[in-house]
């Protein structure tokens, strides 16, 4: 639980992020993802409740814990009068590297976010996006083994997001574990193992999209392709209650869409129905749900009620 005054910013909130995972944090603003973030980097202290990361305790040690995570707030500072790697050199200083480990720590960092070729640049030369990707280049700089991204992908053009996704699935493959708040949710959707959705301080949601998609009682939609028509499938389908609707896009007899309250097998035992039944099936895909729907859900009372603060 973490107070500002009377205010309870963050309540209740219990969370796991597996090693080597990318877990991302969703919800209105002001629903406390940027506290909970601030709480597990050590800048505010809970005013109830214990923060482990990696077993280490963040309020009884939080030195040991500075060791091991990587902050990147949104909308940080930068140091406009420093050049590039200076900026990120002095933070390498800051963690303790001595000079060699630190000038070959900040060549990989600015090789990894394509700032190698303007590493001599100033900082207040930098548009938005390259000082987004020159606060996650220091982030780096001392190799945390947990990330803590506020907003990264802000300012970026579509291929820095694209770069962006594609390092934080490599730096996850290598074992670090990330936590990620965005409101770029399409970019969350495509990254993230898990995720937890927050409203009002408390956790309602968390867990992989799917879990979240079922346990919000949010539908899905089955794309289904027959070889040849059977009548008899709307009939077979609308039998089991976790079918709401079977429609053909278009009037196509071998072409239906399933909208389905359940998860995948739940989906299997229909497949498995109307093969036993005859029908003759050569195409079965189950939807991703968006996490749009999902965040849209949130907005229009759909999933979590008023959203009003």
């Amino acid at each position: 639980m973490i107070h500002y005054g009377d205010q309870v910013a963050v309540n209740s909130l219990s969370f796991e992020v597996e090693k080597g995972s990318v877990y991302g944090l969703i919800g209105p603003n002001g629903a406390g993802k940027t506290t909970t973030m601030k709480a597990i980097a050590t800048l505010i202290e809970p005013t109830y409740g214990e923060i482990f990361v990696d077993e280490i305790s963040v309020l009884h040690q939080p030195e040991k814990a500075r060791k091991i995570i990587g902050y990147m707030p949104d909308f940080p500072p930068v140091y406009e009068d420093l050049r590039i790697e200076e900026f990120c050199d002095l933070f390498a200083h800051a963690y303790g590297l001595q000079r060699d480990a630190r000038s070959k720590k900040v060549d990989e960092c600015l090789r990894l976010t394509n700032l190698l070729e303007k590493r001599r640049a100033f900082c207040k030369t930098l548009s938005r996006g390259m000082k987004q990707r020159a606060l996650l280049a220091k982030t780096l700089v001392h190799e945390p083994s947990v990330l803590l991204l506020d907003e990264p992908a802000a300012n970026l053009d579509p291929k820095g997001r694209f770069d962006l996704r594609t390092l934080l699935r490599r730096l996850a493959s290598s074992g670090k574990t990330v936590l990620i708040s965005s409101h770029i949710l399409s970019e969350l959707e495509g990254l993230c193992d898990s995720i937890g959705i927050m409203k009002k301080g408390s956790m309602t949601h968390s867990g992989s999209l799917e879990e979240i998609t079922v346990s919000a009682s949010t539908s899905v939609v089955i794309r289904l392709e027959l070889t040849h028509p059977f009548p008899s499938l709307k009939s077979i389908l609308l039998e089991y209650p976790s079918v709401s609707q079977v429609k053909s896009p278009e009037n196509e007899e071998r072409i239906f869409e399933i909208t389905h309250l359940g998860d995948k097998t739940q989906a299997a035992a229909l497949l498995t129905a109307l093969t036993g039944a005859g029908a003759k099936i050569c195409g079965f895909q189950l939807m991703k749900s968006k996490m749009e729907d999902l965040f849209l859900g949130l907005e229009s009372n759909q999933i979590l009620g008023d959203t009003d603060s």
